[in-house]
């Protein structure tokens, strides 16, 4: 069958979606996390018993990276095996949790147990921002949610439209509490998030630590892009790899954190697509998701009409987001297009529509083509970079607006 090449691709292009409204409060999910075990991190059972083994065997490697799609549990699983590490009284399979140590890390306070992040510049900072700048909080909200997504981070840090970083004074940073003795274990731990967003001073200057660590010194590395770390950094670490959370384990997980949402959980287990930090965000709120899914029906019919004063006002309104929410707006889009081309193909079963999303998509789906679909995809994530890029957001979008107008009306191919 000639499309069945295209059915992988844009399956790739799911992100995030608007659920039904959640018409009643969800259980806050920081009463449910108050451990950074092992047991707590969802699934992943053989990067767990790969951890445990090195450990158990005393061949823990030196430089680690935890790499996977967002959402899987990557620093999860590296706070959990660093508590493991850390811990006076580990058992076969997990960490105590109750041991000073444990009790230092259920709270990312143990003295020998670091952490790096992206953070921006503030006013403060005078231009020399590093994690420990954000280091409350950090504590507070990882805590809360070790499934964290880069987004809701930056939004917890009030970054507005800034891009995080790692830069060379966080190296320095780093350099300095490594070369120190331990404080109360036999080990320093020392765990990056998004170590992608290392510049190049950052990780040059680092290169030589991981390479040859002080005694009982370990890098933990997390990345979503490994392709954006230097390749002599990515070199001289143990890859271990988290894949997409199943459906199963999901499930399970979803229950343990909002036991009284059954209801819901099929829906949201559907359209998460093995990301749990997009679970737990459909569980909180679909607010944002529903507004985008407006925005996204409005355009779709001002261009197909082509009322130009009208799209002029679309542009306008969604140009005074702010660049973050416009990207957001372009990803959900780029999920609507793909949705709507699985639906054009009757490949429901594997369409991930909320009820009125769907109702929407019954009849928009006939213009969502293979004669265009790819086209549309390509407009709307360059769009996203020119935005990235700091564009001017009225004319990025007004002229996708145009492009969408012709791409509309393009007949499907023979």
């Amino acid at each position: 069958m000639r499309i069945c090449p295209f059915i992988p691709l844009l399956f790739g292009l799911q992100i995030a979606c608007g659920i039904q409204v959640i018409k009643r409060k969800v259980q806050d999910f920081s009463t449910t996390i108050e451990k950074m075990r092992f047991e707590e991190v969802i699934g992943q059972e053989q990067v767990k018993s790969r951890l445990i083994r090195s450990v158990k065997s005393g061949r823990i490697s030196h430089a680690q990276l935890f790499t996977g799609p967002e959402g899987s549990g990557k620093l999860a699983m590296a706070i959990a095996f660093a508590q493991y590490v850390l811990c006076s009284d580990p058992s076969e399979a997990d960490s105590c949790g109750s041991c000073p140590s444990c009790l230092k890390i259920n709270k990312l306070a143990h003295p020998d147990l670091h952490f790096v992040f992206p953070v921006v510049n503030t006013s403060q900072s005078a231009g020399k921002s590093v994690s420990d700048h954000f280091i409350s909080q950090w504590r507070k909200h990882i805590p809360e949610n070790p499934y964290l997504s880069e987004k809701r981070w930056y939004e917890i840090i009030e970054a507005d439209n800034k891009q995080g970083f790692i830069s060379r004074n966080e190296s320095n940073a780093v350099l300095k509490k490594l070369s120190l003795k331990s404080y109360e274990s036999e080990y320093k731990i020392m765990i990056m998030w998004l170590a992608e967003k290392m510049n190049p001073p950052a990780a040059n200057s680092l290169l030589k630590m991981i390479e040859e660590p002080p005694e009982k010194t370990l890098f933990l590395l997390i990345s979503e892009n490994t392709d954006q770390i230097l390749p002599t950094i990515l070199s001289r670490t143990q890859l271990l790899r988290l894949n997409a959370i199943s459906e199963e384990h999901m499930r399970s997980g979803l229950l343990h954190r909002f036991p009284d949402s059954g209801s819901l959980i099929p829906d949201i287990i559907r359209r998460a697509n093995g990301n749990f930090s997009l679970a737990i965000q459909y569980m909180e709120s679909d607010e944002r998701h529903q507004e985008y899914f407006e925005q996204f029906v409005q355009l779709m019919r001002k261009c197909y009409s082509r009322d130009i004063i009208s799209m002029r006002k679309w542009t306008e309104e969604t140009a005074s987001w702010g660049r973050e929410r416009i990207k957001d707006f372009l990803t959900f889009s780029v999920r609507m297009l793909r949705e709507n081309f699985m639906l054009n193909l009757e490949q429901d079963e594997i369409t991930y529509l909320s009820e009125k999303e769907m109702e929407f998509s019954r009849k928009f789906s006939a213009f969502i083509h293979q004669g265009n679909v790819f086209d549309l995809v390509s407009e709307f994530e360059e769009a996203s970079a020119h935005i990235e890029a700091n564009g001017l957001a009225k004319l990025v979008l007004f002229d996708l607006s145009i492009k969408i107008i012709l791409l509309l009306k393009q007949k499907q191919a023979a």
